[in-house]
């Protein structure tokens, strides 16, 4: 039977990094705990685990980035400080060709650890969520050439260089506050969760050019008062959390264009991230402190039993034992 070791970003004071094996059947046993201030964020590279952390240092708002090195079993340690990201609550990071990246949200900008930044300007349509640029996702690009990020204050998603020059820029509606991207297996395909709208946005890709093709509600029908979080993809499926109406959207995508096949309750309050694990789908619920699991067999998830208490859970990965 598969396990997996799950790492779970506590985002308080006293919450830090939680480990668990999972068993395919659902069965949790817990490891170890790491203590870090208010992880906003995770990313593993080899045997190096990073953490953005929201507010690190005694005095102002700057975020922080802090590597840790595995043992044989696992556990983490603190290699080196915490480094600045040189912006206001750092919400994602990446690794890009032995360079961590990060996406400061309410600063606007994005940061490389080499020192480069972008720092974007302007706004969007909508003046209570998109009255700067907001920063959100920053990720390798399918084929690994370049990096991918999203901006949920300016309508648009940018193609970068490992300089973080900008190479192109793609949009989507506007007003719909692009989130989250996650890839198809074909290499050629983006799938872009809008947060504000509660859509998802289908872009063609090629050797860094996004290209618009479709966009689809997460709804059948609206759910005002809900925001779209977490995508991700497994083979012919996509799936997206709904923090409001708390739920995950499954999609099916047949080469062509996205469908929306179900929307099951997420079994928590405000599913902030998620992540696939072999046939088990974990929602991470900010604001009921519980990761709640499911057998993902295609457009069924089948909730388990099995619950965890985390106090404000925001990022989780997980990865075969």
């Amino acid at each position: 039977m598969s396990v997996y070791r799950l790492l779970i970003a506590s985002c308080v004071r006293e919450g830090g990094i939680s480990c668990y094996d999972m068993e395919e059947s659902g069965r949790l046993t817990y490891r170890w705990k790491m203590p870090c201030e208010e992880p906003m964020y995770l990313c593993r590279s080899g045997n190096t685990l990073y953490a953005l952390l929201k507010r690190p240092f005694p005095e102002g708002d700057l975020s922080g980035l802090q590597a840790f090195s595995a043992g044989p079993d696992g556990e983490l340690s603190p290699a080196g400080g915490i480094v600045s990201t040189r912006g206001v609550e750092a919400c994602h990071l990446s690794v890009f060709h032995g360079k961590v990246y990060a996406a400061n949200y309410t600063s606007g900008s994005v940061f490389c650890s080499d020192g480069a930044m972008d720092v974007r300007t302007g706004r969007g349509v909508r003046p209570d969520r998109q009255e700067a640029p907001h920063p959100h996702f920053i990720a390798p690009s399918p084929d690994g050439k370049y990096l991918l990020s999203t901006d949920l204050g300016l309508d648009r998603v940018y193609t970068y260089d490992e300089k973080l020059r900008v190479v192109s820029v793609a949009r989507t509606p506007a007003g719909h506050g692009p989130r989250h991207l996650a890839y198809a297996e074909d290499g050629r395909t983006v799938f872009c969760a809008n947060e504000i709208a509660s859509t998802v946005t289908v872009f063609g890709y090629g050797d860094g050019v996004l290209t618009p093709r479709q966009t689809v509600s997460v709804f059948e029908t609206p759910h005002g008062d809900s925001t779209a979080a977490a995508i991700r993809v497994k083979g012919e499926y996509v799936y997206v959390s709904n923090r409001g109406y708390d739920s995950v959207s499954c999609f099916r995508f047949d080469g062509e264009k996205l469908t929306l096949r179900s929307v099951t309750p997420c079994g928590g309050v405000f599913p902030r991230d998620m992540i696939l694990a072999g046939g088990l789908l974990l929602c991470a619920n900010e604001r009921s402190d519980t990761v709640t699991a499911f057998r993902a067999d295609g457009e069924r998830l089948e909730r388990l039993p099995q619950t965890l208490s985390v106090p404000k859970p925001l990022c989780i990965l997980a990865r075969p034992v």
